[in-house]
């Protein structure tokens, strides 16, 4: 039988997740209390196989999973997040979660969750994972573009300066050089970029994070 501690500032989460697991034959509630965010975990908490953990309104949720993870060692900490965001998703992962779900979960999925990282599985929310999946595509992407483009040192600092709404005259004397030959540059960096203007220049190195 699994033994589980329940934090959760909202009383109607806490006893909410608290009811239904209690329905579960295989589960023991070993407690359930607030959020110990600035706090050593309560005590009675050892032995605890898995905490459910909500992170809704914490000042700084990954420090909380790391204290948590620091005094329960041999607990996995399931976390409960209130958006769905692939940074927060990685961070979370790298602070000691195991189970990464947001309040829009079925009870279902999050005794699914619990489920896998009993067998020592990390587990993400299917459709956050599925989001993190297209936003690490989005990022080789980009990386495979710019290494494609492979700005020279003068090309990177002249596109730096337009990124900054410099004109040709300007950017010419933050670097030296003579407003023609910025011109040139920016011709140059019009056609690696495949485009028709500055303003699409620009765009399409924000959009690759040059």
């Amino acid at each position: 039988m699994s033994k589980v501690f329940i934090y959760s500032n909202q009383v109607f989460v806490r006893k909410g997740i608290r009811c239904f697991l209690e329905t579960q034959d295989d589960i023991r509630i070993s407690g359930d209390a607030e959020v110990p965010e600035s706090r050593t975990p309560d005590a009675g908490t050892e032995g605890i196989d898995i905490v459910i953990l909500d992170l809704a309104g914490l000042s700084n949720p990954t420090e909380t999973i790391r204290r948590i993870r620091r005094t329960m060692n041999d607990a996995r900490i399931v976390v409960l997040c209130a958006v769905n965001t692939t940074d927060f998703a990685v961070d979370a992962l790298d602070a000691g979660a195991a189970g990464i779900m947001t309040h829009s979960c079925q009870p279902t999925e999050l005794r699914i969750a619990m489920s896998r990282v009993l067998n020592g599985d990390n587990y993400i929310q299917p459709d956050i994972a599925m989001e993190i999946f297209r936003e690490l595509r989005a990022k080789e992407a980009q990386r495979t573009e710019a290494d494609r483009l492979r700005l020279t040192v003068r090309e990177s600092q002249v596109i730096n300066h337009l990124m900054q709404g410099k004109t040709n005259r300007q950017i010419g004397e933050s670097l030296s050089i003579s407003e023609k030959t910025v011109k040139h540059y920016v011709g140059v960096l019009k056609e690696k970029f495949c485009v028709a203007n500055r303003l699409e220049l620009v765009l399409h190195a924000q959009r690759l994070s040059l």
